[in-house]
């Protein structure tokens, strides 16, 4: 359909260089561009049309709060993983220091011991 607006355009150029009468030269000339302007938007709408957006694939109030909510428990998830492996080793390090004191008083127990 929007092509039609430019065949429109080019038939009146052939009116405009076929006619004898100036006025209507000049109001086939006034058409022509006419025609030629909204064959242009109109092909330009067809174009922006075609690239736009589905506006069923945008996404409602629900599934935002949805995805907002599994974000959020996405990264508390991942800041107890954080927390957890630093308080294992903590707990590592701790339980080595007294690993090592009990490995001490009983040496130093075994050494009196023997002696």
């Amino acid at each position: 359909m929007r092509w039609l607006w430019f065949v429109g355009s080019l038939l009146s150029f052939v009116v405009v260089f076929r006619t004898t009468s100036l006025g209507l030269a000049f109001l086939c000339l006034i058409l022509a561009f006419v025609f030629m302007l909204v064959g242009t938007l109109a092909v330009a709408s067809g174009r922006i049309a075609d690239r736009s957006q589905n506006a069923a694939s945008l996404l409602g109030p629900d599934e935002l709060r949805r995805l907002r909510e599994a974000r959020e428990r996405r990264q508390s998830g991942s800041e107890a993983g954080i927390v957890g492996a630093s308080t294992a080793a903590l707990m590592m390090a701790a339980e080595s220091g007294h690993a090592a004191s009990r490995d001490a008083a009983s040496d130093a127990g075994d050494g009196g011991d023997s002696a």
